[in-house]
Formats: C-alpha cells, structure tokens, sequence
C-alpha cells in the first residue's frame, strides 16, 4: 500500500474507528468484498455471547480445573502439550466453563498471533484464562467452524491487522472491535460444505506433518546405531544410591554426578564404536562477548526449532536487553534443561541470548556439522542428567559442558552421517512444506468460492 496516498471517506461512511489505518483498509475491504454473492455482516451481528477470560493464578499441580492460556491456541490446531490448572469456586467454574462449539479468540500477543481462534471441541470441564476471549456464534446463522476458518483466511486476518492496536510492545484487539469485522454469510448448506473441503484439507496436513515427525524421529536412532551406542534403559527411580570410592574421579563430588542413569549413559559412549574425548579437548569456547545493541540478526531459545536445529526466523524484529556474538558455523548450545535439544550450528554471523554458550571444533578431525548433530542427541541429554544447578531455571555450566564425553568416527563417517541426517531433514521439511500448500490451496479454492473473484 502507498502511505503517502489520500483516502477520502464521507462522514456517513465511517463506522467504528476514525484513525486513517482503519479507514483507509475498510476501503480496500469494501473493493474486496463488494463481488461476494453473499451478505456481507458484522460478526457481531452473528455472535449470540461474547466473554473475556478468567484472570485468576493458574497451578502446575494439575489442582482443580484445566484451564486453556493463550500457548494452548495455535489457530488451526490445539496444543495441549503444557496444560495447567486453576482452583476455582462452582459459580466461578460454571461462567467460565468452556461448551462444545464455542470459539476461542487470542486477544492479545504478538502482532502475526493475535486473532488466531479454534473452535472448542473436547469432552470435561475446561475454563479460559483472561488473554482469550469466548465467542459463542449463533449456529441458525452462523456454524462456529465456519466463522473460525473466515477469521484465519486471509481477508480475515486483513482486518484483524487492522483493528487491532499495538500497546506497549504488545499487540491487542478487544470484543467491540472483533464485532465489528466484516463476513460474508452464505447458507448453512454452504458452509457446510466449506467446514468439509477445510476438516479435508486439515485431515491431509496432519497426515503429511505425522510423516515428518515419524522422519525426525529417526534421526536420534540413526545417530546413536551408526556410533555404535546402544541408549540405556532408565532405572528404576531410588532415593539412595552408592559409588565406590575407587569410580570418584573430576572435581564434583555431589551425589548427582554419579546418578545410576547418567553412569549409564556415560558407560554407552565409551562402550561404542569409535574413540571418546571430552569436549573440552577438542571444541573451543567462545569467550561471552556482550553487546548491548545490534544491527546483526539475533537469535533467541525461540528461534531454534526443537530436535532439528533449524532456525525459524521472526515477523518483527526482536529486541533484547543484551546479547553474545556468534559467527557463521560457530555451535549455539542451550544452558537450559527444556530446550537441550535446541542446539544450532549458524547459518549466519549474528548475536545470541545469554542462554546459549558458543563453540567450535577446534581440531581437524570433527566437523561442526557432526558435532552440533551429537550434542543435539538424546546421549547429551542423559549425560548432563542431574548436572543442572540453580532453582527456578536450572543451567548447565561450562565445566558440566566442557566434560560431555564426545565420539570421534573418521571424517569420512561423520560426513557420511551428518549427510544422512541432513537429507532426513529435508525430507522432513518437503512433507511440511507439502502440508501449508494443502491448507493453502483450501484457503484459496474457498476465499474465491465466498468472495466470487
């Protein structure tokens, strides 16, 4: 859109908001939907309820009732991986107690995931925390799936961006100004028709993004068969344990340093193929050069794809408080438990948070692509087991990290593997990509079925 251009725009034609942005997309809005053979409403002339969320602490205790926070809500997917709990009293519990049907709308986050919605249809007793709000359609002129796939279409999220206002770094759209979006209404007929060709096209997305899993999977099996390393069974959880005086080696004499199940995990890697050194000896460390503003890229826990290692690049430019720099080929290594198998070998030269510690291969029989694949491993992770240290978010330190046991094949095998899993990944990424042009087909094939262009 040109910003230097001039919309004018009749006092009887403005509805809602003043400000130019409004106006002059409701215009463009206007040109888009005037071919539709459908009436055009005002979602709120279609919404029989409308409710902001709870607002009260939530637990991880799993005490009272599951709660759905604003993490849950993917758009076209629920993700109930990290659920939590709330203790609430019955009246509490019943007004905000989530139907089979009812529309739930990420208000405030930001700016490419606010508007995401998902239709609510899962059996128990469920309740909505305060960032989301509850859309509850009238089903004899609208059907919930209908309205959720509209709002996620592109005309849709056109007005979203729209309406909704950036406050403090922070983007957010508020119940009156969801009503006022703009959709097309055909029969209940048609929309069923529609809800079926996208439930479909949904159907076949999760299926090509199932084989992609299953794809990924395999990589850490691969990995570990091709070293020669058979990956322990967990123990059994004691509460006491024993080593010999005669096993004590290194500098820490804590208990959690001989846990059974990291011994074990140890004991796997000098029990492979190839020959071992710790990483101390063979990879460099990069010294924490903080800089404090940047014009480099940077890349945050966020960034980094779990188990792959791929970088998944930000819509708005991220801001920090202070950063390390890292150049191209260089490892990031998470400090943090959760996010061990996020670890990324630089595609670029940039800045990193302070969660990462930065390191390189320095002899010439590892390559860093063989390396950032091992430290990516389930293996890594058993062998830091019960190093971290610290209470509200445990850290491994540069000794625990500098100590990690690493194989050593001949360059010819660790090319040989990184290659390997480096064509699993692509594999993995076409199934993906094959998975967003199947949604994105639908979403098409439908904006012109309701628009008429």
């Amino acid at each position: 859109m040109n910003p230097n251009k001039v919309f004018l725009v009749q006092k009887g034609e403005i509805e809602g908001r003043v400000d130019p942005n409004f106006v002059s997309i409701s215009k463009i809005l206007e040109g888009k939907l005037q071919h539709s053979s459908f009436r055009i409403m005002n979602f709120g002339k279609c919404i029989s309820y409308i409710q902001y969320g709870i607002s009260k602490l939530a637990n991880t205790e799993q005490k009272g009732i599951p709660i759905i926070r604003m993490n849950n809500l993917k758009g076209d997917e629920w993700d109930f991986s990290d659920i939590k709990h709330i203790e609430l009293l019955e009246t509490e519990a019943e007004k905000y107690k989530i139907l089979n049907g009812d529309l739930l709308f990420n208000r405030t986050n930001s700016k490419e995931l606010v508007g995401k919605c998902g239709v609510f249809r899962y059996p128990g007793n469920w309740v909505f925390a305060s960032y989301l709000i509850r859309v509850r359609v009238n089903e004899s002129l609208i059907l919930p799936n209908f309205a959720s796939f509209f709002l996620s279409s592109t005309i849709g999220r056109l007005q979203i961006d729209c309406l909704s206002r950036q406050i403090i770094g922070m983007t957010n759209i508020n119940a009156e100004e969801i009503k006022l979006i703009k959709i097309p209404v055909p029969p209940l007929e048609i929309q069923a028709q529609i809800v079926a060709k996208f439930e479909a096209a949904y159907a076949q997305k999760r299926a090509k993004e199932a084989e992609a899993k299953t794809l990924l999977a395999g990589i850490d099996e691969y990995l570990l068969n091709a070293l020669g390393i058979r990956l322990p069974e967990p123990t059994e959880k004691k509460k006491f344990f024993y080593v010999r005086a005669s096993q004590v080696s290194g500098g820490r004499l804590d208990a959690n340093t001989y846990n059974a199940d990291r011994l074990l995990a140890i004991n796997a890697i000098k029990s492979g193929q190839f020959i071992v050194n710790k990483l101390k000896h063979i990879a460099n460390f990069s010294k924490s050069i903080i800089s404090e503003s940047s014009d480099l890229p940077y890349v945050g826990l966020e960034n980094i794809e779990s188990n792959t290692g791929n970088f998944i690049e930000t819509v708005e430019k991220q801001s920090f408080g202070s950063a390390i720099r890292f150049n191209k080929n260089q490892i990031l290594f998470p400090k943090l438990r959760p996010y061990l198998n996020k670890v990324y070998l630089a595609e670029f030269t940039g800045v990193c948070s302070t969660e990462f510690h930065i390191l390189d291969s320095k002899i010439e029989d590892l390559t860093n692509e063989f390396l950032s694949n091992f430290l990516r491993s389930s293996i890594v992770v058993s062998q830091t087991k019960c190093l971290m240290s610290g209470n509200t978010l445990p850290r491994l330190q540069t000794e625990d990290i500098e100590n990690l046991l690493i194989p050593l094949p001949p360059l010819a095998v660790q090319t040989e593997i990184s290659e390997h899993i480096s064509a699993i990944r692509d594999q993995a990424k076409q199934r993906e990509q094959e998975a967003k042009e199947i949604i994105e087909r639908a979403k098409q094939e439908v904006e012109t079925m309701i628009l008429g262009s």
